[in-house]
């Protein structure tokens, strides 16, 4: 048996969709189940052993002139159909991804029956995206294939030679074992999800000066300003930066810090999947959706408001840096 799995979305929504993967592979040990991803992130999931291949999916494909895109989208299309797939299983709803569907020619096509195409579709799922939490909306569309109830925790897998690197990346930062590893990203894809750069500066400085701390930033694509502003603020050799370039690597890293502090973006995901202890710095509203860990998963979440200050940038606000420090200590403590 053949089964495509699509995910186009982003790295948290590619991890919150690993129970799923892995309930997928139990029910079906002998199937070749391979994954469509959005193009770029096909790295995010490539060690995982529930998947045999993974597939990138060219949105920008769109800003192609109009005969190259057709040309390109048809040879897509063949290439998915040539596979001969008996299932396809779409985590999203989308007009190209429901064609897309159609023309595999797979006999089982299950989708999310809120979108205008679902015809398309001969397994429909009454789920929503914003209605319930993403880690329960994606393991209902897994089930519906299953036909048994998904549950499990989210992981993610590193390969040895990223381990090395993680190694010498720290080694060439004087890190060691002894050390105590904090890793901070003070980036988000939304700027209303961030917490100030000059709040984390703050919060680096409230660590006693001793050589057995050691501070990790990292900085996603489009962050260096964010970690720059920082990184200017603190004058001491135990902080230190990477620049994210490789998820994998960054994922070897945050699995070596006792304590990560994240904004809501996709590092937060990858620390829980990693089972690091994780302080979320979260907008206190769409809850429901994206606030489904718990104290078991090593997950504690911090609520702000989003800030619309006339004539500034937003920013994730009323998280003081003293609620921040103490939830720290307390963390450490256990």
């Amino acid at each position: 048996m053949k089964i495509l799995v699509i995910n186009t979305k982003f790295i948290g929504d590619l991890i919150l969709s690993t129970p799923g993967l892995a309930a997928l592979r139990k029910k079906n040990p002998n199937a070749e189940i391979v994954l469509m991803t959005r193009k770029g992130y096909e790295a995010t999931l490539k060690n995982n052993p529930n998947i045999n291949r993974i597939i990138p999916f060219d949105f920008k494909i769109k800003k192609k002139n109009l005969i190259k895109r057709v040309v390109d989208e048809i040879n897509f299309v063949q290439s998915i159909r040539s596979e001969r797939f008996d299932a396809v299983i779409s985590l999203h709803p989308g007009d190209r991804i429901a064609f897309l569907t159609w023309f595999s020619g797979a006999k089982v096509r299950i989708a999310p029956r809120k979108q205008p195409f679902n015809f398309l579709f001969n397994v429909l799922v009454d789920v929503e995206e914003d209605s319930i939490s993403y880690l329960e909306y994606y393991n209902k569309l897994i089930s519906a294939f299953t036909n048994e109830p998904v549950g499990g925790k989210t992981d993610f897998f590193i390969s040895t030679e990223e381990k090395n690197w993680a190694d010498e990346f720290l080694s060439n930062n004087n890190v060691t074992s002894d050390d105590l590893l904090i890793g901070m990203h003070p980036g988000a894809s939304e700027q209303t999800k961030i917490w100030p750069s000059q709040y984390f500066a703050e919060l680096i400085k409230r660590f006693p000066p001793v050589e057995k701390i050691k501070i990790l930033l990292i900085a996603g694509p489009k962050e260096e300003e964010i970690v720059k502003k920082i990184h200017e603020e603190i004058d001491t050799k135990s902080l230190f930066i990477y620049q994210s370039e490789n998820i994998n690597h960054t994922a070897a890293l945050i699995k070596k810090c006792k304590l990560f502090i994240s904004n809501d973006t996709g590092t937060r995901h990858l620390s829980v999947a990693l089972k690091t202890p994780v302080i979320a710095l979260m907008p206190d509203d769409n809850q429901q959706c994206w606030n489904f860990y718990d104290d078991s998963d090593n997950h504690f979440v911090l609520k702000g408001k989003r800030e619309f200050p006339e004539g500034k940038i937003p920013f994730l606000g009323s998280i003081s840096v003293e609620t921040v420090f103490n939830k720290v200590r307390e963390i450490l403590k256990r």
